[in-house]
């Protein structure tokens, strides 16, 4: 009410002409969709381990009692198998007295081939499955979720799961046994 004309003038990011009130609702909405972007994102990465976990745990109650008094196959066999299907050169380990591999087979987790690799350590069954992301489709595994982590281990149901990526390819290892073994076992023999 001074009599002065309204300015037209603004300058970047309103520092002429400040209006506390829209500023304050552009940082609030600013933070209401950032922390929903970052739970909707967390939510997918779960729920993708969640997926992984049911498909893991299926392939592995369906081959634990056939596979386990089948005949040894050569490891180089099923290395190939695995370059065959995946695409991926893997390397695994070669102690006739420790490891006895049972088989291979092509499976489908999620929306990703994988090689199911049936094995046993000590007479104790396990699944190795690999998989490789499909590069056309982006980085649709969950390692993309757990960007800071090198590997991934849990226990469900009295089952151990670890997680781990190396050289672009994700391998998840399924166990029976107890959580720390399991842990070393990759440690020791995969890493």
């Amino acid at each position: 009410m001074s009599g002065d004309a309204p300015s037209d003038r603004s300058s970047l990011f309103g520092l002429v002409s400040f209006r506390p009130r829209l500023t304050v609702v552009l940082i609030f909405l600013t933070l209401t969709v950032a922390v929903v972007g970052y739970h909707i994102s967390r939510e997918t990465g779960a729920r993708k381990m969640e997926e992984m976990t049911r498909e893991a745990l299926r392939i592995f109650a369906a081959g634990k009692k056939e596979r386990v008094k089948a005949a040894p196959r050569d490891p180089a066999e099923i290395e190939t198998r695995i370059r065959e299907w995946v695409g991926a050169n893997v390397a695994l380990p070669r102690d006739e007295r420790l490891f006895s591999y049972k088989g291979v087979a092509r499976e489908k987790v999620g929306k990703q081939k994988a090689a199911a690799v049936h094995l046993t350590f000590s007479e104790e069954p396990l699944l190795l499955l690999i998989l490789r992301p499909d590069p056309l489709r982006g980085n649709d595994a969950p390692s993309a979720m757990f960007s800071e982590a090198s590997f991934l281990s849990w226990e469900k149901d009295g089952t151990s799961f670890v997680f781990w990526e190396r050289d672009g390819v994700h391998y998840f290892l399924v166990s029976g046994v107890d959580l720390t073994h399991t842990f070393d076992l990759v440690r020791q023999y995969f890493t």
